[in-house]
């Protein structure tokens, strides 16, 4: 009775405590994500990134440049509807390409990177400088140390990829026409969900190796040669972040009818059987390991000797 009862008065003090927080976080979070978006802004890394996000987006444009006299244009119901010289509308031909280079490119490679450097730039280097000490002296708690760069981080990821995506899907469709573009703007937006829902998953993994390894770059980039590109295609890829964001990225291309299996994306086993996770249970499944991430690296950070 008496354990009830203690229960009950812990979870009765969960909306104080939530608005402790989120009046803590008013004032505290501002100076933090301004001063992390500075320091992941001026890092060169980041611009190398930028750069190799807009090279596909300048090979595009100049496509577009010499393609342009092959266009054939038709009016339909008022829209101007492009075809090539074949006769295939070029919204169809170009939108496949899109998906392709935007999965293979930026998704599947660049995002990775992305993640390992931002989370070794917000976490690791206050461990270099000696500051995560003195940030511990200070009423701060360990999760809200993480939790505030790690959100910033996501931010930041997120932006930085989700704007290489629109610019690649605009410089890719614009030979087709304002028809084109807007025709496709589903395929647009799925790759943005997929993205925003690996920048929460994988700024996660990252911060946590931060936390827990002295190489975290190194360990990194083992674990995801080995257990995301490896593990993800065998019978064990339900443990993986790979496996939860090509089951989103699956079902709604499906539905979109990009010409993908299952087998494209690996998301078969052994037996030849389709195990692709429903998107939503996907999605929670990547937010409810992000929440358990940051409070394992919180608690990292709590227990780490200097």
């Amino acid at each position: 009775m008496e354990m009830i009862k203690r229960t009950l008065e812990d979870v009765s003090q969960i909306p104080v405590m939530l608005q402790t927080f989120a009046k803590r976080s008013k004032n505290v979070f501002p100076p933090i994500a301004k001063d992390s978006m500075y320091r992941l802004l001026i890092n060169k890394v980041t611009w190398v990134i930028i750069a190799i996000l807009l090279l596909p987006c300048l090979l595009g444009v100049i496509i577009y440049y010499q393609t342009d006299e092959d266009r054939q244009i038709q009016n339909i119901d008022g829209d101007k509807v492009y075809y090539n010289s074949e006769g295939d509308l070029i919204h169809e031909e170009k939108i496949e390409a899109f998906a392709g280079q935007n999965y293979m490119i930026i998704i599947i490679i660049v995002a990775v990177i992305v993640a390992i450097v931002f989370s070794s730039e917000l976490i690791n280097e206050e461990y270099e400088k000696k500051t995560m000490q003195l940030l511990k002296t200070t009423p701060i708690h360990s999760f809200e140390i993480l939790l505030y760069r790690y959100i910033t981080g996501v931010i930041c990821m997120f932006g930085i990829l989700g704007l290489g995506s629109i610019l690649l899907y605009y410089t890719t469709m614009m030979s087709s026409g304002l028809h084109g573009i807007l025709e496709n703007l589903d395929v647009l937006s799925l790759m943005l969900k997929v993205l925003l829902f690996e920048s929460i998953a994988f700024m996660a993994v990252f911060c946590i190796f931060t936390v827990y390894f002295e190489k975290p770059f190194l360990v990194g980039i083992i674990y995801w040669a080995v257990w995301e590109r490896i593990v993800s295609t065998q019978n064990y890829q339900k443990l993986t972040v790979t496996h939860y964001l090509d089951s989103i990225m699956f079902d709604s291309a499906k539905d979109m009818n990009l010409g993908v299996d299952a087998e494209f994306f690996n998301l078969v086993n052994s037996s030849g059987d389709i195990i692709a996770t429903e998107p939503l249970n996907a999605m929670l499944t990547i937010i409810i390991f992000a929440i358990f991430a940051l409070w394992f690296g919180a608690r990292g950070i709590a227990n780490k000797q200097f």
